[in-house]
């Protein structure tokens, strides 16, 4: 065998070790790419779930209880009760279509600038939802419902569920961080793999 023979092959072993290389690294990165994209998935069903949800509970709640009357906290109660579904609503196709647009395909930067805003939105969400959007749906229920609302039956049960609902926004808050978290870990195997 020549030199240049030798060459050759051994040219032809380096070209099939890099391609081999360059698919083991994006099986690899597939593979680390599959678990938050499945995570993602069940925010999007979760958000999607969110906007269905709120229109069917408040009417439930509301068509045993509400009786039309031509008064004007019926109709006050009505407005508040719109309002805050329609907030709510609003609120929800926002997260929705800031989770729908994160991508594990695109670069990571843009990944973590993606989670990062849906991580901001959901944390002013639920600073704002707890105390402005749940006092104003109360309020709304209790106009259209004609319920007493300075009895002692009431005012505990309207404290019962603030606490209930901060206990529960709290709870979920800190299962979003991990899962943000988990996120930026996984984004920072992919981004070392992807310097490699």
């Amino acid at each position: 065998m020549e030199l240049t023979e030798l060459q050759a092959m051994w040219q032809q072993y380096d070209a099939r070790l890099a391609e081999n290389t360059r698919i083991n690294k994006e099986i690899l990165k597939r593979m680390l790419r599959s678990k938050p994209e499945g995570r993602l998935k069940w925010m999007k069903v979760r958000a999607i779930y969110g906007m269905v949800m709120p229109v069917p509970i408040m009417c439930i709640a509301l068509i045993p209880n509400a009786k039309f009357r031509n008064e004007w906290d019926f109709y006050i109660g009505l407005i508040l009760v719109i309002a805050m579904l329609a907030y709510v609503l609003y609120r929800v196709i926002q997260e929705f279509l800031l989770t729908w647009y994160i991508d594990f395909t695109n670069q990571v930067a843009k990944t973590r600038k993606q989670l990062i805003q849906l991580e901001g939105f959901r944390l002013r969400e639920t600073k704002q939802g707890i105390l402005s959007v749940m006092s104003v749906g109360i309020i709304g229920v209790c106009l259209l419902c004609q319920l007493p609302v300075m009895t002692l039956k009431f005012i505990s049960l309207t404290v019962f569920i603030f606490l209930t609902a901060i206990v529960a926004n709290y709870i979920h808050l800190k299962k979003f961080k991990n899962q943000i978290n988990r996120f930026n870990a996984e984004l920072d195997e992919i981004e070392q793999l992807e310097k490699e």
